[in-house]
């Protein structure tokens, strides 16, 4: 009788190990709770948004039209020509740009556009740039010159910013191509540097 009772608990006590070793795998959501605890993680540089970047000294402030002054660089080329946008950091901070801005160009009124040619962007991927005390950052325009149209302005805003800042345009004709599938005249992305 004895016997039996001490295997009959010795079975029991197994299979309640079992059951419980069982129950605990099921139990414990590992794989849920790892997005939580990454969600709540700090975002680091490559997580930054549009205009950030993180350098060793920590968080690097977005250019704004108030921190970064615009000027008409160099002009290089013949058929088609590229004429440099300088962003120059006028703050005491670094500060980073990132994107393609806005450029119009502005002239008479031409009779099937009108007086505001709006540039489009190139096919390239922006990258952030940043822009210490006094240093530079620029973007280029790539166009076609042309024959009947002078712009007389060139409106240059800098990415993520809605504060244009209107510059004296002396460069000469450009072809409009307001319409164009695969235009001659466009922007590409801000770069480092004044070129």
């Amino acid at each position: 009788m004895t016997i039996h009772r001490i295997s009959l608990l010795i079975g029991l006590l197994s299979a309640g190990l079992l059951v419980t070793g069982c129950g605990g795998n099921d139990a414990a959501p590992a794989p849920a709770q790892a997005p939580a605890a990454l969600s709540s993680a700090p975002t680091t540089a490559a997580q930054q948004p549009t205009g950030e970047a993180s350098p060793e000294s920590g968080q690097v402030a977005r250019c704004t039209s108030g921190t970064v002054e615009a000027s008409v660089g160099t002009t290089l080329g013949n058929d088609q020509k590229d004429t440099t946008i300088v962003w120059r950091n006028t703050s005491d901070a670094p500060c980073t740009m990132t994107g393609f801005g806005g450029v119009d160009l502005r002239g008479p009124d031409d009779p099937q556009w009108g007086p505001s040619y709006s540039l489009p962007r190139a096919g390239e991927q922006p990258t952030s740039v940043v822009v210490k005390p006094g240093g530079t950052a620029h973007t280029v325009i790539t166009w076609l010159p042309g024959d009947s149209w002078t712009p007389t302005d060139i409106v240059v805003t800098a990415p993520d910013e809605t504060t244009s800042t209107t510059l004296k345009w002396d460069q000469g004709p450009v072809l409009r191509q307001d319409g164009a599938t695969h235009p001659g005249t466009y922007i590409h992305p801000v770069a480092p540097g004044s070129v």
